[in-house]
């Protein structure tokens, strides 16, 4: 009881982090407690079992990169190289959330995506894999039994009731097209730096980390 505790303990905080301080997409606007909680978490994760979510020569790495944005001012250059990479990891955590989707993004059984298909209305579920972020995000929420899936919907509700306008005139309505928008900007070389959103990619490791199951 005591270890669901704390879980809930530093979910919660997770959350309230996020929604006092890195609500707006690029900006942050709060204390150095904010790094703090991120220390303690990377260490947590770090003295942690590997899991489904975070296997062995993965959950290490995780938790380097979080401690990286902890340790650093948010505009630095060890901000920048750790929130590429924590960019880049939601997309597996999303799809082995799901239930639905294998970690290189194929679907577990014709029958998961046929339900998927269901509820949402995207022409790209009729491929044999889920290759966005975005999307497999939105294929995570459909399992509303998840702990992950009510914190994100609860954020998702807080944060953009109504969609945001960002740079290059594109919409962002979630977390998943909030982490697309900058993890394209990123990979595909056209932004050096996407370190204004470390702090946010961290705390929603945290979150994730702390909800994995």
């Amino acid at each position: 009881m005591e270890r669901v505790a704390v879980t809930v303990d530093r979910t919660q905080e997770a959350i309230d982090y996020i929604r006092s301080s890195s609500a707006q997409v690029g900006a942050f606007c709060g204390t150095s407690d904010v790094h703090h909680f991120l220390r303690e978490t990377a260490r947590e994760m770090a003295k942690s079992r590997p899991s489904e979510v975070f296997p062995q020569r993965y959950i290490e790495h995780v938790a380097y990169a979080v401690d990286m944005v902890a340790s650093h001012d948010f505009t630095s250059s060890p901000a920048a190289i750790a929130s590429v990479y924590l960019a880049t990891r939601f997309e597996y955590y999303f799809r082995m959330l799901s239930g639905k989707l294998n970690a290189d993004g194929t679907w577990v059984s014709s029958s998961a995506q046929r339900a998927a298909q269901g509820e949402i209305c995207d022409g790209r579920l009729g491929k044999p894999r889920v290759s966005s972020v975005a999307l497999a995000y939105k294929v995570m929420m459909l399992d509303h039994s998840r702990h992950i899936v009510r914190h994100c919907a609860a954020l998702d509700s807080a944060l953009y009731s109504t969609p945001t306008t960002v740079v290059g005139h594109k919409t962002v309505a979630n977390i998943g097209d909030r982490i697309e928008f900058g993890r394209h900007a990123a990979g595909h070389g056209s932004w050096g730096d996407i370190s204004a959103e470390a702090l946010f990619y961290g705390l929603m490791t945290a979150l994730v980390f702390y909800n994995q199951t």
